[in-house]
């Protein structure tokens, strides 16, 4: 017992013993402080080279760089890459956008449009619909759109069209190009136009899939008026 006491005085003595730091760790630490410091202030001073811009296909790159708001020279640094991503989703083909910085002195900005799969008539206006039903277009006719006799201000109506044609397109796009114009007077009553004289009655776009498969199987039979509302029983109407 009495030496284990003396061996606790002596630690008590010499408190530093157990707080000793390696010699080599500050100067790890000085030169670790003195790398970051270099970095930032490299990176105070690297500009923009280059504003790379992919996936457009209709969008011009041209007016996605120059809505961006990033020019060559501005420094790496201070580019805002959300108001840049921002700036460019109004526009008009653009349906999602991300900005990034590509170090040294590149920021690319990637888009992905819309499809154009239908076209409506708005007042003698065209408008162009994507495979959601969002109006995203005036003015223009894309090739490739199908007609859409549908009211633009009937929202759901033009939602469950464009869903008919989705579909159709998930298929087989070429089936979807057969069709000559959809007619949707509202959500529950939509209807294909096949050609010149054939007609696929659809109902809802519920069970879109199963629909398109019926319609695709009902225009191998005889029939002028076809009806796949129920696409396990279609039946001429």
């Amino acid at each position: 017992m009495p030496r284990n006491k003396g061996r606790n005085k002596d630690r008590d003595r010499n408190p530093d013993r157990t707080r000793r730091r390696p010699r080599w760790l500050l100067p790890v630490v000085a030169v670790v402080v003195v790398l970051v410091l270099g970095v930032v202030a490299a990176a105070q001073l690297l500009v923009v080279k280059t504003v790379d811009v992919s996936g457009t296909v209709n969008q011009d790159p041209a007016v996605v760089r120059e809505t961006s708001g990033i020019s060559d020279g501005d420094r790496m640094a201070g580019v805002d890459t959300g108001s840049a991503a921002a700036a460019v989703a109004v526009l008009p083909w653009i349906d999602t956008v991300t900005v990034s910085r590509e170090w040294p002195s590149t920021v690319t900005v990637t888009v992905t449009e819309h499809t154009a799969i239908g076209v409506l008539d708005d007042a003698g206006t065209p408008v162009v619909v994507d495979a959601s039903g969002e109006q995203f277009l005036r003015d223009a006719t894309p090739e490739g759109a199908t007609p859409m006799r549908v009211a633009a201000t009937d929202q759901a109506a033009v939602t469950a069209a464009a869903e008919v044609l989705a579909a159709l397109d998930a298929m087989d796009p070429t089936f979807r190009a057969q069709v000559t114009e959809v007619e949707a007077p509202a959500a529950d009553s939509v209807t294909l136009k096949i050609g010149e004289d054939r007609e696929v009655y659809w109902g809802t776009s519920d069970r879109a899939a199963e629909k398109a498969e019926a319609t695709r199987v009902v225009l191998t039979r005889e029939g002028q008026y076809w009806n796949v509302s129920n696409p396990a029983q279609p039946a001429v109407r």
